[in-house]
């Protein structure tokens, strides 16, 4: 008894050895994961979001928790029967031995005394698999749960719109998931009665039925009915979904699915439940003549009625005579793309234009305000300037493109171009180790801003926000920025470490000393406070680097920060929010502040037309491809300095965004909660603007036949090229869209200037290359200002109006003799253009598109050097918009223009004037070689760069040769350009330092 009993307690001691072996086993593969959700819940808490953060674990814990037990109960159950049954019936192998007998009485043998225990746990496994994936259907469980009503039905079911987009997915989902959950149930069920004895590939017909034997067989027909039911249910719910079916040239529930699939779906239920029937009907017959029935007479209706038949019909009878037979359900998919894309009449007012040719000089006085904040400073071409001029740290960059918004400057709002410094991570200096990319180099600093209506003498940028350490030269921008410390920017990778025993870097100063700062002495307050042991280990996991756990640079109160980059920062706390490509930096409050456009979207919107999953204009989008719902409700906010994230909700009336406001309580804040610093730059985001446009393009009638012949269809404009030089390309034929442009106008119609972003329409055959009249359908314009922020307005211009289209003004500008004789007079640059803007003006329209000039010499950037304006067949050139424009009144009104000024041109042809020739030695073009002292009046920038290469060269030059006098007398003369060149670049048009 004794040595039992030390038996037992053996065996008890090794099991348990086991169970602990596997315990510290499973920790230690998932020890990354834990570290990586305790961390995340740290995060979560310091953002004061913690509620968000369990909110969604704990759904996803539930449902994992919820499918897993439905499916060990199910599996359980049925394999308890099982074993039940073939206790009852007695199975066992008889007969002469065989392979198949013998392998069944070795399983038997090997789980007795142990089948409670297996079963137990291979429905514990097969359940964790079955029920673990269910945790990625936390947001649609979610709507489901908190869903609110559209107020709005369909027109086929006449169901509130809610139904499909917040209930049907999930129902979808469930049902989907318990047909797979009953197929691997009848398959483990099927395996078990083998097992036991009850299934034989041979026996005694007379007890065991063919090899199965009847108790085996009444379980197993039971399961495929119950498989038949739910699939029954499942045909019933398939119907729901025709709303959204892409089996015409349009979505939704066209006549082939109103006229076939919905009765087809019908049938396939009553099919599905009489197969269920004779399932049933088997559990009291001998053999598997009725299952067999069953099953083919399932598949046969399925494949017929469910897919054949819907496609002939749709081939033989519908697509031959579409415009007949589709347009009572093409009108409903018009309705509801409009809807659902927020083009409907109650967001988009469409206004014609009288359109007439002509610009008067009192109109030009009515819109001086306007012409005095047309964007003239492109920010791809200025990037480069932004670079060498205020690029004054290697481990800064600006964004590409820059940035674009309005301010208010000197009482007046005007357009700039600006870019915060955001840190980069990849430089050379960052990556010298783990202090300097973690400890040292944490943050970006402050910004640079440009105005956008007019650059400095030179032609280059002149700037508002300027270099580091001397923040502002504009008084009204000073307090914007007492704070510019960028801890939290665009693409910001990684993670960082404040408050540690080392410094961290602010900038080099123009003295070379490094300015060096704490992030807790600035009242930084966005890390997580690293702690103790606990803390640091669950870091060291996470970030897979053993530098947090062991690092003696740390302290106690060093805090990490991560979760860095914005839109992954925002991503993090919503990921139900779909977020624009372009987030933008607001200067308010004396900080830095990130805005970033979110979506709520859905693609369960019944009827509507879904984006095209290969759509070049939304490439690299989140709203490219798949949905076809999407409103701008929440624009959300993040600190640069410190990371709070804010969401504030903009559209009262978008059921997706009050439907997750019901699951989150508290995640939102209110629309008017937002500072009014930061109000005033909102604008309307590029993205959805792209999409809406579009998706307009196609949906700009709403004649269903007019739709499906498609002849009155637009296209969005071609995309202008840069190239001024004439005969590089078709300027007709581009496949780029023209891109949406912000800038500051007058409505027609409106008393005051606004801040817009706009976009031009052409007929849909022009972009195809198969017309020659390239002509202007419309302007659709979103509006920006507070008070109107979201509405859209398209302006209408008549086709006979023939207003020429913008790629086709490219084409006219080029040809032009102006423009002919400027290159010409430039050979050796590269001239080109910057982004053309099309302003209306009351009733007319007039292109602006600025001329950029690019010396070859090192450091050459473009500089602007003319302004071009078009009006009808109208093209005039002048060193400034207000030239331009004059010459354009002037040529309109029949008075005589004089031609426009080149550069070359002296300001005085009086013979008087001119220097007399016997004087002094004429200069040789070389400043090297010029014997008088080298005078770098009337110089460019560009042009003096230039002799700083050429003199800097002859210096070396001479001191090769041992001429040591000659070498320092030119690295003086460079050192003049130099400083002549440095002077330049602070200049500006007003006579303000810039």
């Amino acid at each position: 008894m004794t040595t039992v009993r030390n038996s037992i307690r053996t065996s008890r001691v090794r099991v348990l050895a086991v169970v602990g072996l596997g315990i510290v086993l499973v920790l230690v593969l998932s020890a990354d994961g834990i570290a990586t959700a305790y961390t995340e819940w740290l995060w979560f808490s310091d953002l004061g979001l913690g509620s968000v953060w369990t909110r969604r674990v704990f759904t996803q814990i539930g449902l994992v928790a919820a499918f897993s037990s439905a499916f060990f109960l199910l599996l359980w159950g049925n394999l308890l029967l099982a074993d039940r049954l073939a206790l009852v019936s007695g199975a066992s192998p008889s007969g002469p031995p065989s392979g198949e007998e013998d392998l069944v009485l070795r399983y038997q043998r090997l789980i007795r005394g142990r089948a409670g225990r297996i079963r137990v746990v291979l429905c514990a496994v097969l359940a964790l698999v079955a029920g673990g994936n269910t945790a990625s259907q936390w947001q649609e469980w979610l709507l489901f749960r908190n869903a609110v009503a559209f107020q709005r039905r369909d027109d086929l079911f006449d169901r509130d719109i809610g139904f499909y987009v917040f209930r049907l997915p999930f129902l979808t989902f469930v049902l989907d998931w318990l047909f797979a959950a009953l197929i691997l149930t009848l398959v483990v069920v099927t395996v078990a009665h083998y097992l036991n004895g009850g299934i034989r590939s041979s026996g005694p017909a007379g007890r065991m039925g063919s090899g199965v034997g009847s108790g085996v067989k009444a379980h197993l027909s039971a399961l495929l009915a119950a498989l038949a039911v739910v699939r029954a249910v499942g045909y019933w719910f398939d119907r729901f979904q025709l709303v959204n079916s892409t089996r015409g040239a349009y979505d939704g529930a066209l006549a082939t699915a109103v006229n076939i699939q919905w009765p087809a779906y019908n049938l396939l239920v009553l099919v599905s439940l009489f197969v269920a029937a004779l399932f049933l009907a088997n559990l009291r017959r001998q053999g598997w003549g009725l299952p067999m029935v069953a099953i083919g007479l399932w598949v046969a209706s399925h494949a017929l009625v469910g897919s054949a038949f819907p496609a002939l019909y749709q081939r033989l009878r519908v697509e031959s005579q579409a415009s007949t037979r589709e347009s009572e359900y093409v009108g409903r998919n018009i309705e509801a793309t409009r809807l659902a894309y927020g083009l409907d009449n109650t967001r988009l007012s469409v206004e014609p234009i009288d359109y007439r040719t002509g610009v008067t000089e009192a109109e030009v006085a009515d819109f001086g305000s306007v012409l005095g904040t047309v964007p003239l400073l492109d920010p791809g071409l200025a990037r480069d300037s932004f670079i060498l001029s205020q690029g004054e740290a290697a481990y800064y960059r600006f964004s590409d493109p820059l940035d674009v918004d309005r301010y208010e400057i000197d009482g007046q709002v005007r357009p700039v171009v600006l870019s915060a410094r955001n840190l980069d991570l990849a430089v050379s200096q960052v990556n010298q180790g783990w202090e300097s990319q973690h400890i040292l180099f944490t943050h970006g600093y402050g910004a640079a801003m440009a105005a956008g209506w007019e650059v400095d003498p030179s032609g280059r940028p002149r700037f508002l926000v300027r270099e580091l350490g001397d923040v502002s030269v504009d008084p009204s921008l000073q307090e914007k920025l007492a704070q510019p410390r960028i801890y939290f920017g665009e693409n910001f990778g990684g993670y960082a470490i404040v408050n540690a025993a080392r410094d961290e870097v602010d900038y080099t100063a123009s003295t070379e000393e490094s300015i060096q700062t704490r992030y807790q002495d600035q009242g930084g307050q966005g890390g997580v406070p690293l702690g103790g042991l606990l803390r640091r280990a669950a870091f060291a996991l996470r970030f897979r680097q053993l530098d947090p756990l062991i690092a003696p640079v740390l302290t106690p109160g060093s805090e990490v920060i991560f979760h860095r980059d914005v839109t992954e920062r925002i991503r993090t706390v919503a990921p139900f929010l779909r977020l624009d490509s372009n987030p933008y930096p607001v200067l308010a409050g004396g900080r830095i502040y990130w805005v970033v456009d979110a979506y709520t979207t859905s693609d369960d919107y019944p009827y509507a037309q879904r984006v095209p999953a290969g759509e070049t204009d939304l490439a690299g989008t989140e709203l490219a491809g798949g949905l076809n719902y999407v409103r701008n409700s929440v624009k959300a906010v993040v600190d640069a300095f410190d990371g709070t994230v804010d969401l504030y909700k903009f559209d009262e009336n978008d059921p997706v965004l009050a439907t997750w406001d019901e699951a989150f309580p508290g995640l939102f804040r209110d629309g008017s909660e937002i500072p009014a610093d930061l109000r005033d730059n909102l604008r309307y985001p590029e993205d959805i603007f792209r999409l809406q446009t579009t998706i307009w393009s196609t949906y700009v009638v709403d004649d269903a036949q007019q739709l499906i012949q498609g002849e009155t269809a637009w296209s969005v404009a071609a995309q202008p090229r840069s190239e001024a030089a004439v005969g590089e390309g078709d300027p007709g034929t581009t496949p780029v869209f023209m891109k949406p442009q912000y800038l500051l106008t007058r409505l027609p119609g409106q008393e005051n200037s606004e801040y817009v972003l706009q976009r031009a329409f052409v007929p849909r055959s022009v972009s195809s290359g198969s017309s020659t009249t390239l002509e202007l359908t419309g302007v659709m314009v979103a509006r920006s200002d507070p008070d109107h922020l979201g509405e859209l307005v398209l302006y209408t211009i008549p086709s006979a109006a023939g207003v020429k289209a913008p790629d086709f003004v490219h084409s006219e500008i080029r040809k032009d003799d102006q423009l002919t004789d400027f290159v010409k007079e430039k050979l050796g640059s590269v001239v080109s253009f910057g982004e053309m803007t099309l302003l209306l003006m009351n009733d007319t329209i007039v292109y602006v598109r600025p001329v950029y000039v690019e010396a070859a010499s090192v450091n050459a950037v473009p500089e602007l050097s003319r302004v071009i304006v078009v009006n009808g067949d109208n093209v005039q050139m002048g060193a400034t918009l207000q030239e331009a424009m004059a010459r354009l009144v002037a040529e309109q009104a029949g008075q005589p223009v004089a031609p426009p000024p080149t550069d070359d041109s002296p300001a005085d042809d009086s013979p008087a004037e001119q220097p007399p020739t016997t004087e002094q030695t004429p200069p040789t073009g070389d400043p090297a070689q010029d014997p008088a002292v080298y005078d770098p009046t009337g110089r460019s920038i560009t042009e003096l760069l230039a002799d700083a290469d050429q003199l800097l060269a002859a210096a070396d030059g001479a001191e090769a040769q041992g001429d040591a006098v000659r070498a320092a007398d030119l690295r003086a003369r460079a050192r003049v350009a130099l400083d002549a060149a440095r002077d330049l670049l602070g200049g500006s048009r007003n006579g303000a330092v810039g």
